[in-house]
């Protein structure tokens, strides 16, 4: 690209398209046993261009038999937008999150960009960028298609898009580098992967839960909520038509006052971060001591302990194993975040046991779906993950009692997790909430099991496309969930007769248990 716009070497435009070149290479595929590609294939581009004209035909077809805005849309269609913007800011900022954690510690070339001629300013203001446009990228990709099918149309304020989505990535990238390098500050670079990453997930995932929680509380609830809303919406107060409160929405449908001022404030937000935070960033990269993804898992795997602390080995092997693996999740933020994800679309399985007095059977087996998914997730990064199989092979230990220690690891956690609805179960409906106990119990080992016997060498990088290296062991496990879950669920619905897919199950584990890896079974 700078040989291309003949940029000169050492400049600012020249970094930045160094910057928009490694965000590239970043969406390149990585499949376990194969060597990572440096950006995307041609058919990846090819399936990505597809779906943009497949989503331009499916939003001209709509907008066709739109009436044409003249001027600005009603307040109820502005409030809407205004809502979407605002779920699409959490997004924003999640996104941000990650990406200002990978570009400050992970990608570890910031102690060579610092000693070179280039000035830190100018560095800190280059990564800012490449932050803005990858955040800036996906939403683009999402909501171009309605500006270009409005100039289309005749409707040129549906350009608006544009200027809307830049001015919130600016917004929403230095609220992510701000409170990046203010987690630094506070709690250390290690502590800040671990808090970063779960401050991503959780705001990705809290709209989600606020809208299930609203839509799970009683018709009293809902009254008083909207009740203390309504003169908030009041013209002069803080949600009327007229509020700087949907000012992303006025400027998405074209208001050129609104546009202005959002990418003046854009602008002006992104300007005070890069001056502000300038000389902390470079204390912060100090401070990290070139971080790299190597040493930040060396530094956590070590726990940070100090030179001469006395270690105090517990006697049992079950035990230590059980500890290292827990501690060995603890440790990684990343995966942490990632299961933290999907622990949370699992909160509002207890507002409907909650509102409903009993558990519904469906909700009994989406909590035996999903425990049993993490489950899997777990036992994946314990044993295929593993960072030193052979040390443990060769360890003069039993074999099995390992294996074993691991998958009491992966679903330790998980009942615990639980737990608290279980106990309510047993204190409302003994027999029921035994009978899903037991069932949480075996649904979870068993796809510990399925993992553990076809697992296969791998990496927590690639922790997300796990089922591309080893597709027979994700159906099976797919397979399985689904069976328990079902099997939860016509049993509680049918009584003895809807154990049926109980069959299933057995089916699975034998295949499983027929295509096992031989291991060393000590």
């Amino acid at each position: 690209m700078a040989g291309l716009l003949q940029l000169r070497e050492g400049s600012a435009a020249w970094l930045l398209a160094h910057e928009v070149r490694l965000f590239f290479y970043d969406m390149g595929e990585s499949k376990s046993g194969k060597k990572r590609k440096r950006g995307m294939s041609r058919m990846s581009k090819l399936l990505i261009i597809a779906m943009f004209l497949l989503v331009h035909t499916a939003v001209w077809l709509v907008m066709r038999k739109m009436p044409v805005l003249k001027d600005e849309p009603p307040a109820m269609i502005m409030m809407g937008a205004g809502a979407a913007l605002f779920v699409m800011f959490t997004f924003m900022l999640s996104f941000g999150l990650n990406r200002s954690v990978r570009a400050l510690f992970e990608r570890g070339d910031l102690d060579l960009l610092l000693s070179s001629p280039l000035a830190s300013q100018t560095i800190f203001t280059v990564r800012l960028t490449g932050i803005v446009i990858g955040v800036a990228t996906l939403f683009l990709l999402l909501l171009t298609p309605v500006a270009h099918v409005g100039l289309i149309l005749g409707q040129p304020r549906y350009l608006g898009v544009y200027p809307a989505i830049v001015s919130m990535a600016l917004i929403a990238s230095s609220l992510s580098m701000m409170l990046t390098l203010g987690l630094v500050r506070w709690l250390g670079v290690r502590r800040t992967l671990v808090a970063a990453q779960l401050l991503g997930a959780a705001s990705g995932a809290s709209i989600f839960l606020i809208i299930q929680l609203m839509n799970h509380l009683d018709i009293a609830w809902r009254q008083k909520v909207f009740a203390q809303i309504q003169p908030l919406l009041e013209p002069g107060r803080l949600l009327s038509e007229q509020s700087m409160v949907w000012l992303p929405a006025h400027a998405l449908f074209g208001s050129p006052w609104a546009m202005l001022v959002m990418a003046g404030f854009g602008f002006a937000c992104f300007k005070l971060t890069a001056y502000l935070t300038h000389d902390f960033f470079v204390r912060g990269v100090q401070q990290a001591g070139g971080v790299s993804a190597a040493s930040i898992t060396a530094q956590a795997r070590t726990g940070g302990k100090r030179k001469g602390a006395q270690h105090q080995f517990k006697s049992g092997l079950w035990r230590t194993v059980v500890i290292k693996e827990w501690r060995m999740i603890l440790r990684d933020p990343q995966l942490i975040s990632q299961v933290l994800l999907q622990l949370l679309y699992l909160m509002p399985m207890f507002f409907i046991a909650y509102k409903n007095g009993t558990v519904l059977p469906a909700t009994a087996a989406m909590v035996i779906f999903i425990g049993a998914s993490l489950a899997g997730s777990l036992i994946w990064v314990m044993v295929s993950a593993e960072d030193a199989p052979d040390l443990l092979l060769s360890a003069p230990s039993s074999q099995r009692i390992i294996r074993n220690a691991k998958v009491s690891a992966a679903v330790i956690p998980l009942l615990i997790l639980i737990a608290p609805l279980l106990l309510w179960l047993v204190l409302q409906a003994p027999l029921t909430g035994l009978m899903l106990t037991i069932a949480a119990f075996a649904a979870m080992t068993n796809i510990a099991m399925l993992n553990l016997w076809l697992a296969k060498p791998g990496s927590r990088a690639q922790f997300n496309k796990r089922g591309q290296g080893n597709w027979l062991a994700s159906v099976l496990e797919a397979f399985s969930a689904m069976s328990w879950a079902a099997t939860v669920y016509f049993s509680m619905q049918y009584g003895w007769m809807g154990l049926t897919p109980l069959i299933a199950v057995l089916l699975l584990l034998g295949v499983a248990w027929l295509m096992r890896i031989e291991r060393n079974a000590r």
